[in-house]
């Protein structure tokens, strides 16, 4: 499971401040990203629908409520616990050129080894969803 929605509430707490991102390097990675290669991926009759999809994720998350240095580290996090090899140097380096310092870097990785800790412990040892549910009354 990707886990998005939590790892970026996640990092929106622990990471709460001002941004401050080194606007050639965040454009240079931008503009990278505007000749998107994955596009290509998909069959020729999805093409336009996919090349809108990664449009409006950029739009709207990447550059949405989370500032871009959380929501690269909150996706960095998510690519560390899918193991995408292609995603965590990309978002690496998108979270340093917005912003991100190393110790930030290394605080994202060992958030995903927690939750994939936790995760491995409690599916593995078939813990109750009923009992853990009510530890977070809502």
């Amino acid at each position: 499971m990707y886990l998005k929605a939590l790892v970026t509430i996640t990092f929106a707490v622990l990471f709460s401040g001002t941004v401050i991102a080194d606007d050639h390097k965040t454009q240079d990675i931008r503009e990278a990203k505007s000749s998107n290669p994955l596009i290509a991926l998909h069959p020729a009759a999805n093409q336009a629908a996919t090349e809108a999809y990664y449009n409006a994720v950029e739009q709207n998350v990447f550059n949405g409520v989370v500032p871009l240095k959380y929501a690269q580290l909150a996706a960095l996090a998510a690519s560390v616990a899918s193991k995408c090899v292609y995603c965590i140097p990309a978002h690496t380096a998108m979270a340093k050129a917005a912003g991100a310092t190393d110790e930030e870097i290394k605080t994202a990785v060992a958030i995903a080894a927690d939750v994939a800790l936790n995760s491995s412990m409690l599916y593995g040892n078939q813990y109750d969803m009923d009992a853990f549910l009510k530890m977070f009354p809502q």
